[in-house]
C-alpha cells in the first residue's frame, strides 16, 4: 500500500512538474503574473484521463477568448489546460465568487506568485 502511495505522488509531482515547466516558457513570452494548478491534480484524485488545469494570470492577454487561447496553447504541452486571467479579470471573478478562481485558494498548488493570490484573498473577500 506504501508504495502504490508513493507511485501515485511521483505521478503527482511529475505533472506538476510539467505545469512548471509550462508556466516559465509561457512566462518567457508573456509577462504571467502569477500561476496555480487546480482541478484533480491539485487535489490528488486525478486519473489517466485528467488533464492538468493551470490558471494563469497575464498582463496583457488578448481580450478575445480564440486570441487569448491560442496564445495560452502555444507552449502548452499535451495534458496541460490552461485558463487566462488578466489581474483586473482574476479580481473581479474573485469578488463574484467564480468556482475556478476560488478553487486557487482553496485546493490551488501555487506555481507562481503567491503574493498575487495572497493580496486577492485578504483584499477582495467580504
Amino acid at each position: 500500500m506504501a508504495e502504490v502511495l508513493a507511485q501515485r505522488e511521483r505521478q503527482r509531482e511529475q505533472l506538476l512538474g510539467l505545469a512548471r515547466a509550462y508556466v516559465q516558457q509561457l512566462a518567457a513570452r508573456v509577462p504571467v503574473v502569477a500561476a496555480a494548478v487546480v482541478g484533480s491534480v491539485a487535489r490528488g484524485d486525478f486519473n489517466v484521463w485528467s488533464d492538468v488545469d493551470v490558471v494563469v494570470v497575464a498582463e496583457s492577454l488578448p481580450a478575445r477568448a480564440p486570441d487569448r487561447a491560442a496564445v495560452l496553447a502555444a507552449d502548452a504541452p499535451a495534458g496541460i489546460q490552461p485558463v487566462g486571467f488578466t489581474p483586473e479579470e482574476f479580481r473581479r471573478a474573485w469578488e463574484r465568487r467564480n468556482p475556478l478562481a476560488r478553487s486557487v485558494a482553496g485546493e490551488g498548488v501555487i506555481l507562481l506568485g503567491e503574493a498575487f493570490f495572497a493580496e486577492v484573498a485578504r483584499r477582495y473577500t467580504r
